[in-house]
């Protein structure tokens, strides 16, 4: 059970956790005020904290060079360790898979302390799909390049919390930074693909293979031989395996995670290339219009889907590979091979972690 919102930030408590954690992108506004302070935190990272109020709720705004921080989290060895890990996420994601732009802004987060809250923020700035979120389960949204995250750990543990903060954060750097957004697999794929790390002595590291929860949707759905078709995978959102289920959403989220392991290190490297091609091309405004000049998707349109999501197999076929049947089977064969294990099995449930 989660502690209610109390004292604001700085209670001081200890360490770290379990169990699988939701993503989703949605498609508004935040406020701050009170007067500055300053806060000791690890490794070379400026961070300035100042009072903050949330209804009844006493928090505070972090201050990074990346970031700004709206929180009502108690946890003060979490309030410490966050901007440290959101900044390095910031270099991971500008990085890991291509020399990407550095965003121009700050990055608007809320990390609440409990859930009932986060619903509050959530009816308040999506009013009209307050209700879908209600049905996330533990989880957090990206909306205009704000993220609106809860605290989904317990008794001051971390993991499953900073891992939906970096799986937004990636959602947060493409909608602010990007010019042309992502084909939607491939936007969760990155965002899944972000979620892996483990804490050093001072700092995280990020691997993605340490995705124990995507790993694991991804070995269920195999086992029952419940995976997504590809044409479905490629062009429908999370929110349409959301109103099949949890467990559809979460089979989603291990596949797309496994396209994105096979894009950067799969087929002998053979797609790495072009995958840092395709995120250069949307981020500086030229993916459409090399896309248009490609191939024509193989697979049949669908009235109710949009155009972004039809998007999704045509670019695979202009980038990747033009043989889509070929390059299914390739991802396939790659995600079994994930799903039996790979090179770190990952956390079980009750052994927790940092």
């Amino acid at each position: 059970m989660l502690l209610a919102a109390a004292a604001g930030c700085a209670t001081r408590s200890r360490a770290p956790a379990a169990e699988p954690a939701l993503g989703v992108s949605a498609a508004s506004t935040a406020a701050a005020s009170g007067a500055s302070s300053t806060t000791a935190s690890p490794p070379s990272v400026e961070v300035a904290r100042q009072p903050w109020k949330f209804a009844a709720y006493d928090g505070c705004v972090i201050t990074t060079p990346h970031y700004r921080i709206y929180t009502t989290l108690t946890y003060e060895h979490i309030l410490d360790r966050l901007p440290v890990f959101l900044e390095h996420a910031i270099g991971r994601y500008t990085t890991a898979l291509a020399d990407l732009p550095q965003p121009k802004r700050p990055l608007e987060s809320y990390l609440f302390h409990d859930r009932r809250q986060w619903m509050a923020k959530t009816r308040q700035i999506l009013p009209g799909e307050a209700a879908t979120f209600d049905q996330l389960g533990r989880g957090g949204f990206t909306t205009r390049g704000i993220a609106v995250l809860y605290y989904i750990d317990r008794s001051g543990r971390y993991r499953d919390t900073f891992a939906i903060a970096a799986h937004e954060g990636w959602h947060q750097y493409t909608q602010s930074t990007f010019r042309q957004p992502l084909p939607i697999w491939l936007e969760e794929g990155i965002a899944t693909y972000m979620e892996g790390h483990r804490w050093g002595e001072e700092a995280p590291t990020f691997e993605p293979s340490r995705n124990w929860e995507r790993r694991s949707a991804l070995r269920k759905a195999i086992g029952a031989n419940r995976l997504i078709p590809i044409d479905e995978l490629l062009t429908e959102p999370p929110q349409t395996f959301l109103a099949q289920g949890k467990d559809r959403l979460l089979t989603y989220y291990g596949q797309v995670w496994a396209m994105v392991r096979f894009l950067e290190g799969g087929a002998e490297g053979r797609y790495r290339a072009a995958l840092a091609q395709l995120l250069t091309d949307a981020a500086e405004g030229r993916m459409l219009s090399r896309a248009s000049n490609g191939p024509r998707t193989s697979l049949r349109p669908s009235a109710g889907r949009s155009a972004m999501n039809q998007l999704g197999p045509w670019l695979v076929q202009v980038y990747f590979n033009a043989d889509l049947d070929a390059f299914e089977q390739d991802y396939l064969a790659y995600a079994r091979s994930l799903a039996e294990g790979g090179a770190y099995q990952g956390r079980r449930r009750g052994r927790g972690a940092d």
